[in-house]
């Protein structure tokens, strides 16, 4: 390893790095990224990204109405949705059987509690990070688990891998990488490699239909396709390249009449902004046995 490289004891906090910085935004502490080739933010809570540039390109999109509240999800980002996707009456029942309350919330609570660092190694071409979030105690979940996110950031990708390992008992769990892409112009972005996939449709009483060509966005948009391992995300300023090991997807986009319902949300901003949502949901689902783990990745790179 050349003599600039090198890797710390995190415990150590992050006075030895070179690259990265402990700072606060409102009630929330995160890790704020200085790289000569990049820059980055991730929150503490909920091991949530919030920012990752590439020279001067954002990869990322953060609301410019984001609030920074403990307990709260940022508006932005890459939110964490563990150990349940979207509400959790819309899991099958062998997700729904791990969940204790009547009221759980939307998403898993995985993206409100604080999740620890364990690992920081930079060199001078990337920087990994990964936060821990050990044995969580929760009143809406009765399954003890460990997750860890480890986040590889370079000039040229972006990489998140979200690992749970099943501590003490099976069970099964849905999850997805929330992620907000950036968008000049909602109409003239659109989702290549998806021809002829199945998916659900949410706006349309959940019925499963084809998609025929590229996505494009005309209308609210809430859906779960079935995918391949890549995608490329086409907007006015930037194609990305989306690829994960996962076998479903979340794609959504409030549109008009939902965006002035959101919090954290200005009233025009479904169209600077959509969601490809690295996920296991649905037919995706994982079921883990006692000492076994599963990881969920996504790559992104930008061209």
């Amino acid at each position: 390893m050349p003599a600039n490289d090198y890797t710390f004891d995190p415990h150590n906090c992050l006075d030895q790095s070179r690259f990265c910085t402990v700072t606060t935004r409102g009630d929330l502490s995160g890790i704020s990224v200085n790289h000569p080739d990049f820059s980055s933010f991730i929150l503490f809570q909920g091991a949530q990204l919030l920012e990752f540039k590439s020279g001067s390109s954002d990869w990322i999109w953060l609301s410019e109405s984001a609030e920074y509240k403990t307990g709260t999800s940022v508006r932005g980002g890459i939110p964490v949705c563990w150990p349940w996707f979207g509400n959790a009456d819309k899991n099958p029942e062998s997700v729904q059987k791990h969940i204790l309350s009547a009221q759980p919330p939307a998403h898993g609570f995985a993206r409100t509690q604080n999740w620890e660092l364990s690992v920081l190694d930079e060199t001078n071409e990337q920087i990994v990070i990964m936060l821990k979030l050990t044995a969580p105690k929760n009143d809406h979940w009765n399954c003890p688990a460990e997750a860890t996110l480890t986040f590889t950031l370079s000039k040229t990708e972006l990489t998140l891998e979200l690992t749970t390992t099943a501590t003490e008992q099976s069970f099964t769990f849905s999850q997805a990488l929330h992620t907000y892409f950036p968008t000049t112009d909602i109409h003239q972005t659109r989702i290549s490699g998806i021809n002829g996939y199945s998916y659900i449709d949410a706006m349309d009483n959940w019925q499963t239909k084809q998609q025929s060509g590229d996505i494009v966005f005309t209308e609210e948009t809430d859906r779960i396709y079935q995918v391949p391992p890549s995608l490329d995300l086409i907007t006015p300023n930037n194609r990305f390249t989306l690829s994960s090991n996962s076998h479903s997807a979340v794609v959504w986009n409030p549109w008009i009449d939902k965006a002035a319902r959101l919090s954290q949300f200005a009233d025009d901003a479904w169209q600077r902004m959509f969601c490809v949502e690295t996920a296991n949901v649905m037919h995706d689902v994982v079921s883990l046995e006692a000492g076994q783990t599963h990881t969920l990745k996504l790559s992104l790179t930008c061209n």
